[in-house]
């Protein structure tokens, strides 16, 4: 039995060991950048940044989770000035101004403390193209935690795609002095199962705004031909890979019974199952923020996604037909195992 037990701890000691020199070997530092074009002139823009109680009309964290408790020290728009925050989809943190050159510069220290301790770099480029125009570039920069090398390469991706749905609303409340992005999380629900006809597209991820109208005028002209009866529209996401950048997802309408469609149309069928479902209502240029907000409900509870229904939204009017984008409604659903 005692030489049972010095073996287990021998090998419990390698794999230790073993793990160690492994994260040893991986890089901790990371970088990351995002920019964007304004429309308004930079001391528009800069306010509307340097000034902590305004992050809650663009927050790309606080738009899924408006209760979280937030809190702001001094003016809020001032050196040393702190914005505090805790929620249960947005962890709690706190980030300081530690240098600020109007209409120019923003220089910043963020620490984070749940679900993990980090400290990191965070800055704010403000480029000025003319009287009306402005670049910002909003920037990270700092070095994970030894024991969480091994998510250093996820960094880039995933916090540049909260800086990217987080400029974009900037840009719209700056342009238009509002944000139409409104998320409700409804919870686990039951989909009924659904028989759907659609064309599968094959595209880079930030090509699949420009890629989808084109796609979905084909398809209604196609179901309209042959008299199909729907009445909403949906898509599907067979693949959405960060790292890769390539995007695979099905534009479809939903059909009752068996249909024939000519290529590159063809029939699928969803079936009943159990997902994560997320009201959207608001620009689908902001629908990333909804998805954001679903994959953050599904780690903090726990829930892992179906490796058999791949995940789907629903768009519940038409843009054609309601014009105001702020009352646009799309179901986001992610099924779960």
């Amino acid at each position: 039995m005692k030489k049972f037990f010095i073996a287990t701890l021998v090998v419990v000691a390698m794999a230790i060991a073993g793990t160690l020199i492994w994260l040893y070997t991986l890089e901790g530092n990371y970088k990351v950048e995002r920019n964007i074009t304004i429309n308004k002139a930079s001391e528009e823009v800069f306010d509307l940044i340097v000034d902590f109680n305004k992050w809650g009309t663009w927050s790309p964290w606080l738009c899924m989770e408006p209760g979280a408790r937030v809190e702001v020290s001094g003016s809020g728009f001032e050196l040393d000035n702190e914005y505090r925050w805790e929620g249960e989809l947005v962890g709690s943190g706190v980030i300081k101004h530690t240098e600020i050159v109007p209409r120019n510069y923003i220089k910043q220290e963020i620490r984070f403390i749940k679900p993990f301790e980090s400290s990191s770099l965070v800055y704010w480029n403000f480029k000025i193209i003319n009287d009306s125009v402005t670049n910002v570039t909003w920037g990270m920069q700092g070095e994970m935690p030894f024991l969480f090398r091994f998510m250093t390469k996820m960094m880039e991706p995933m916090v540049g795609m909260d800086y990217e749905r987080g400029l974009k609303m900037i840009k719209d409340y700056a342009e238009k002095g509002y944000v139409a992005s409104d998320i409700k999380i409804d919870g686990i629900v039951d989909c009924p199962s659904f028989k759907y006809v659609g064309e599968k597209v094959a595209c880079e991820l930030d090509e699949v705004g420009s890629t989808m109208p084109k796609v979905f005028g084909n398809l209604k002209t196609m179901a309209d031909e042959r008299g199909l009866d729907y009445n909403r529209a949906l898509s599907l996401y067979h693949e959405f890979d960060f790292f890769t950048k390539k995007c695979v997802y099905t534009a479809a309408v939903p059909v009752m019974g068996e249909v024939t469609v000519p290529e590159p149309w063809y029939q699928g069928e969803i079936p009943s199952v159990k997902a994560v479902k997320i009201t959207f209502k608001g620009d689908y240029e902001h629908l990333g923020n909804a998805w954001s907000a679903g994959m953050s409900y599904m780690q903090v509870h726990k829930l892992s996604e179906s490796k058999e229904v791949v995940p789907f939204e629903v768009y519940i009017n038409d843009p054609k037909v309601v014009a105001d984008e702020r009352q646009w409604v799309t179901e986001v659903y992610m099924p779960i195992k």
